[in-house]
């Protein structure tokens, strides 16, 4: 007698290890978005220093004016943008009327553990940190 077919034992722990297999999949799979969120915002945030750049030596006749956080339309997009992601964007500019001397932008990021926001200056800086009353990015 020649039997063909699976028992209900070997059927019971193909399903196991299915189970087994994608709740693991599922555990690993859950910081992703976390992470994707923060990897956009830290983006963002570098496109904003790129985007003030290309003001300051266009519109702004050499410097960073207050007035480029809303005029510039590449800007006001990146930070309507950090705004949609949640969580505080702030903003720091000083503009003494003459020349505009600093600024910084930080932004909390949302699926980070440890580091609670990201912040770019017109100094380079790129890090963990948040804005400063003086414009810099100060570390926390």
């Amino acid at each position: 007698m020649n039997k063909k077919g699976f028992t209900l034992i070997e059927l019971l722990v193909v399903i196991a290890i299915i189970g087994i297999l994608s709740g693991t999949v599922v555990v690993s799979m859950s910081g992703a978005q976390g992470s994707a969120k923060d990897a956009r915002i830290k983006s963002s945030l570098g496109q904003i220093r790129t985007a003030a750049e290309v003001y300051k030596y266009g519109a702004g006749g050499g410097y960073y004016k207050t007035a480029m956080w809303a005029d510039d339309s590449a800007i006001a997009t990146l930070l309507a943008d950090l705004n949609a992601q949640g969580g505080t964007v702030r903003v720091v500019g000083i503009d003494d009327d003459l020349e505009g001397t600093a600024w910084c932008v930080s932004k909390t990021l949302v699926g980070s553990s440890g580091v609670v926001s990201w912040c770019v200056s017109n100094t380079s800086f790129n890090g963990s940190g948040t804005c400063g009353a003086t414009g810099i990015c100060l570390a926390p």
